[in-house]
């Protein structure tokens, strides 16, 4: 058994919309009393509180507080679990030297919503198409609110657990499905093997073929948020028109998010369906995008022009991506590769001879002075990235092509790690 997840939109009427709205404000407020009864034990007497101490308190707080036991009392506890994770998060950061951010105390209107860890509580009947019912709570006081939304794992599939969140005024419920393995498994139309090299011109450059172009969703979308920022800066903060505006800009960037997500789960289904083997490099977002600011005693140069930079590498998703092609491929039994960046440099290698070309980003055509080989820069990198692929030491390939060169391995460093996902069969192979 797999699990899965799948996001369903709720339509609630005026009378469910409120009920939800103020169980989220008992949940917040659990969330609060629970995080300032942490705080004020360490500071009075130095004593840290679990999460099984403020678990085993709520039979008392729903004897003193009633509205409290139509929350179920899985609910609750799972909220409790919500504030120890947080704390637990804090203390791994400070261990590891970073920004600790510890847990903030959160307004209603600012806490996304609450879950059920467990099948009770709840149940989900799904009505064929996209139709479908959530009922919440039992007996009389039981909400059935319509869904709309779908899954491709059929009657096999189970749920476990849901998360309701509210974003922009609309709810949403995320389900956790236990699927069957044979449930899980994609078909695959095609066996190539492809390299792969993501960037911003264009947003995946293959070793042959026509490129997939970038569509640039913020980009499109900037003049008219900025019309809005500047609109709103004008406004008194926490007027009824400030509030407006703020809801518009936050409409605006979750309809970036939903095409962004759209395009990436179309692009990287039709790499796993045509694919047998997908070679591209191991990318970290988080580290290309840091901010070239620098400090007081060494200022960054060329500012603005790295935020810009920052700016198109978040909007095209590698991070995103990279996370959809390893189950994806998984459940097609495609072979994912994934290089290690900075020992093989695929940017700067040549894919015919395999020296090191050193060039600037601003440099978008590979020549090689060693062989005279020429091509475009994204393709040469995913030419690099599949030779690679069939000539790792780490791990065997299965495709016949032979590395033109090898590279000699240097004393004192390690070998070059790379991670790919567990080759199975395809269903119906």
């Amino acid at each position: 058994m797999q699990r899965r997840k799948v996001t369903l939109k709720l339509y609630p009427n005026a009378a469910q919309m409120a009920q939800l709205d103020a169980w989220t404000r008992l949940h917040c407020e659990l969330y609060n009393a629970a995080l300032e009864e942490r705080i004020d034990a360490w500071r009075k007497a130095g004593k840290s509180i679990s999460y099984y101490e403020q678990q085993n308190v709520l039979p008392q707080i729903k004897v003193d507080r009633p509205e409290f036991i139509a929350l179920g009392s899985h609910a609750l506890q799972q909220t409790l679990r919500r504030l120890d994770l947080a704390f637990a998060a804090f203390f791994r950061r400070v261990k590891a030297g970073q920004t600790p951010g510890f847990p903030r105390f959160k307004s209603s209107m600012r806490f996304s919503g609450f879950a059920y860890p467990d099948p009770a509580g709840w149940k989900l009947m799904q009505h064929g198409g996209r139709g479908a019912t959530l009922r919440i709570g039992s007996g009389d006081a039981a909400l059935s609110i319509r869904a709309r939304g779908r899954h491709r794992f059929g009657g096999e599939a189970k749920p476990n657990d849901i998360t309701l969140t509210r974003r922009n005024g609309q709810w949403f419920v995320s389900v956790t499905l236990r699927v069957p393995d044979a449930a899980c498994a994609r078909e695959r139309t095609a066996d190539m093997r492809r390299g792969v090299d993501f960037g911003i011109n264009d947003w995946a450059t293959f070793d042959a073929g026509p490129p997939i172009a970038n569509p640039r969703w913020v980009r499109t979308e900037l003049p008219r948020l900025a019309a809005l920022q500047r609109e709103r800066a004008r406004k008194r903060k926490g007027s009824v028109r400030y509030k407006r505006l703020s809801r518009g800009i936050a409409v605006l960037h979750d309809r970036i998010v939903n095409l962004r997500r759209d395009f990436v789960h179309k692009e990287t289904t039709k790499m796993v369906q045509s694919c047998a083997v997908i070679a591209t490099e191991q990318l970290a977002p988080k580290t290309m995008s840091r901010s070239a600011k620098g400090t007081v005693d060494a200022p960054g140069r060329r500012v603005r022009q790295k935020a810009g930079l920052n700016r198109e590498m978040l909007s095209a998703g590698f991070g995103m991506a990279h996370a959809m092609l390893a189950y994806k491929a998984e459940e097609a039994g495609t072979r994912l590769h994934l290089s290690h960046t900075r020992q093989l440099k695929p940017s700067q290698r040549c894919s015919a001879c395999w020296e090191l070309v050193p060039k600037t980003l601003a440099q978008r055509v590979h020549v090689c002075p060693h062989c005279g080989h020429t091509a475009p820069r994204d393709r040469n990198s995913a030419l690099v990235v599949l030779i690679d692929a069939f000539n790792t030491q780490d791990t065997p390939g299965t495709g016949v092509a032979a590395r033109p060169k090898p590279r000699p391995r240097q004393r004192g460093k390690s070998r070059s790690v790379t991670r790919e996902t567990p080759t199975t069969a395809p269903s119906g192979a």
